[in-house]
């Protein structure tokens, strides 16, 4: 009985933590559709295909982990046998860290993947806000974010991407109110 408690806490975690991750997926493929749909009509945008192709590869090595999870935790489950409940675990721990790196690492870098400006009004991943909104971008120190400073209703709004040179050129091809270093 004592395997079957070492089984039922990390697999209930790892559900929890799946069922969050295919929500963040949804939501993620529902904003990529959409930006694909403004592309299409005549925008302009910047696009990072290094960070696109990174993000697909990584969902696309979530979804074959989870399958491979599922199966050993379906075979620990049957035959239980130390040899599977160690690789059980092993494997577990890695889903359960890959899980929380699409959930927090992935979700940061997503948004740098797309900027699309049309008429008049800038998409960030899931922001949509007017040019004459943005109080300034501009870079930190250490080129890492791109800091677009909005005000929406008397409040500011603070939204970071990761710094690419070429986003920064098309920032700065839209003639927008930057100070970069």
């Amino acid at each position: 009985m004592s395997k079957m408690r070492i089984i039922i806490f990390p697999l209930i975690i790892s559900l929890f933590l799946m069922a969050y991750s295919f929500y963040i997926a949804v939501k993620d493929w529902k904003y990529f559709k959409q930006i694909q749909e403004l592309i299409k009509q005549d925008s302009k945008y910047f696009q990072n295909l290094k960070l696109l192709y990174i993000c697909f590869g990584y969902l696309i090595s979530l979804i074959i982990f989870s399958f491979v999870f599922v199966v050993i935790t379906i075979a620990c489950l049957v035959y239980m046998t130390n040899v599977i409940l160690l690789v059980q675990s092993i494997i577990c721990v890695m889903y359960m860290i890959m899980l929380i790196a699409w959930i927090t690492l992935i979700q940061n870098k997503i948004k740098s993947i797309y900027v699309v400006a049309k008429n008049k009004k800038i998409v960030i991943w899931d922001k949509v806000f007017d040019i004459e909104e943005i109080e300034i971008i501009k870079n930190d120190i250490k080129r890492k974010k791109i800091i677009f400073k909005i005000k929406e209703n008397k409040e500011y709004d603070i939204i970071k991407v990761s710094y690419h040179w070429e986003l920064k050129d098309f920032l700065i091809e839209l003639k927008m109110k930057t100070e970069f270093i």
